[in-house]
């Protein structure tokens, strides 16, 4: 909360209360920050704060509505799944399309995988689905490298690319992800080897 920052980890119980009082004022007088993070202690429930997810769903919402990208991506996630919130998947949708504009990786990769659908509110659409996950790729977000990857090598709803599916899989698998590391083998084990030694030195010249 920039200079109003509530520290509530390791707080004795008398301490841990007043802070929450703090928050809560902070959060009355408009502070985002307050707001988002006193939306998700309504949507945890501790020995202080009981669940309550319709509290946490107006405090979320007020933060996502002055333009706090956890508070939209969070407040899509209460609408797709009806916690707080009537479910609604063209909401949700967009919340999710929001915070992917204000450059959040996980909702970039999460618009990407609405348009390759159809879902949330949203028609199929596999040029935003390119755009959306080729942004959240090269934010480092694995999943998104992953899915990009996989989508190349397989060629069924974009053209077939094995030296882009090879770059993506092998950031993917360098982020930690292990069904990226699977296919990367498969694709490896396909790929002749001039090309699969010239991929592997492109990518250590460019690492």
């Amino acid at each position: 909360m920039n200079e109003h920052k509530i520290q509530l980890d390791g707080l004795n119980s008398q301490k841990y209360r007043a802070a929450i009082e703090e928050l809560k004022q902070l959060a009355q007088q408009g502070n985002i920050e307050a707001q988002f993070r006193l939306g998700l202690l309504h949507a945890s429930s501790t020995q202080y704060t009981p669940l309550d997810y319709t509290q946490a769903a107006h405090w979320i919402e007020r933060a996502a509505q002055q333009q706090h990208v956890g508070a939209q991506s969070t407040l899509g996630w209460l609408y797709a799944n009806g916690f707080g919130v009537p479910q609604d998947d063209a909401e949700a949708g967009r919340w999710y399309l929001r915070a992917a504009e204000q450059g959040s990786a996980k909702d970039q990769y999460m618009v990407a995988t609405m348009y390759r659908w159809g879902r949330y509110g949203v028609e199929k659409d596999l040029q935003k689905m390119l755009d959306g996950y080729q942004a959240s790729a090269q934010q480092h977000f694995a999943n998104a490298q992953y899915a990009l990857g996989k989508l190349l090598m397989e060629g069924q709803e974009v053209a077939r690319d094995d030296a882009s599916a090879f770059q993506w899989l092998s950031l993917a698998a360098a982020n930690g992800s292990e069904v990226a590391n699977a296919a990367l083998k498969e694709l490896m084990a396909r790929l002749p080897a001039e090309q699969l030694q010239q991929l592997q030195r492109k990518m250590l010249k460019t690492a």
